[in-house]
Order: structure tokens, then C-alpha cells, then sequence
């Protein structure tokens, strides 16, 4: 069992990007599965409709959603330029944040939880993947 023998950072960093990397990608399915794309957009849409975001951008920002949950998890899994991906994750947490700061949902705290996790990852992570096992 080569992974338990790893370093701290390294054993910590492996863990979150299998655990978060599923979990991430178990709700871009879901929505893409059991919501389907256009019921997700339509949720979407009519709930920043009644702000002042405008409905083309609730339209773009909800199909960046739908991506982002299935392209960001995959290159977590994968390891691959691991300190991008961890940014980029981070900045999509921030982009949820705001949305639902918009909206005034005091669920809002959970994304900061996961945006400080993912920032986290990001300053923990070489910029290059390193092979570990």
C-alpha cells in the first residue's frame, strides 16, 4: 500500500481529489441525468430572472454549470496540471458563491467552504503533476 506511505501534503491531496473529484462529478451527472439539461437551465433562468441578472447571462452561466461539474471533476481525478485545476475549481465555487448571493440563499456558506477547500488544493499543489504511485 504505497499510498499510505505517502507524505502528508501528498496523502491529504490525493484524498481530496478522489473524494471531491467523485462527489464533484456525481452532481454534474445527476443534473445531466436526473435533471436533464434544459429542466436544469430552466431552473436556472427563472430563478436569476426575478434579479437584475440578465436572462442571456443566467443562460450562459447555468450551461457553464452543467459543464464545468463533468470537465472540472474529470481533471481532478485525472492529476493533470493539478494547481489549474484546483484554481479553477476555486474560481467556479466563487462563481456559485456570488449566484447565490444573488439570490440572497443562506446556503451561501456552504460554497465558501468549498471555494477555501479548493483554494487550499490549489496552494498545496505542484504546478506539474508529480507522479506518486
Amino acid at each position: 500500500m504505497r499510498i499510505l506511505s505517502l507524505e502528508s501534503k501528498a496523502f491529504w491531496l490525493l484524498g481530496m481529489r478522489i473524494f471531491f473529484g467523485i462527489w464533484l462529478l456525481y452532481a454534474g451527472l445527476y443534473k445531466w441525468v436526473a435533471i436533464g439539461p434544459t429542466t436544469f437551465v430552466g431552473y436556472i433562468t427563472s430563478e436569476f430572472d426575478n434579479t437584475w441578472s440578465p436572462h442571456f447571462l443566467n443562460v450562459i452561466l447555468s450551461w457553464v454549470i452543467l459543464i464545468a461539474e463533468i470537465v472540472l471533476p474529470l481533471w481532478i481525478l485525472s492529476g493533470n496540471l493539478p494547481r489549474l485545476a484546483w484554481s479553477m475549481a476555486a474560481l467556479f465555487m466563487f462563481i456559485l458563491a456570488i449566484g447565490q448571493s444573488i439570490l440572497m440563499k443562506p446556503e451561501v456558506y456552504a460554497n465558501w467552504f468549498y471555494l477555501v477547500l479548493t483554494l487550499a488544493c490549489a496552494a498545496l499543489s505542484e504546478p506539474r503533476i508529480k507522479k506518486q504511485f
